[in-house]
């Protein structure tokens, strides 16, 4: 059973990105807020989620500044259905 939690979900600051891209895509600049997180690290997690197909980026040219915002794409919200899932049937076991 637990084969199936990807690598993913051990990081806490990967399963907050996740859950805050849940309702829809934010930029560096709120997540780091939200999170809590250092540029380093944050910037680092979101590329290991981009990098696994969890997290997708758009960039949009403002004025002279370049705008990212990032979102979760289906197959991140699929993988992250399935560890929901399998946390509720752990739970139930336990019970």
């Amino acid at each position: 059973m637990f084969d199936e939690i990807s690598d993913v979900f051990s990081s806490k600051i990967r399963l907050g990105i996740i859950a805050a891209l849940l309702p829809g895509g934010k930029s560096f600049t709120v997540l780091k807020k939200l999170l809590q997180a250092s540029d380093g690290n944050l910037g680092k997690q979101l590329e290991m989620l981009e990098v696994n197909r969890f997290v997708r980026t758009e960039r949009e040219q403002r004025g002279r500044r370049t705008s990212t915002t990032y979102f979760l794409t289906d197959f991140g919200r699929e993988q992250f259905r399935i560890y929901v899932e399998l946390l509720e049937r752990l739970l139930k076991e336990e019970g």
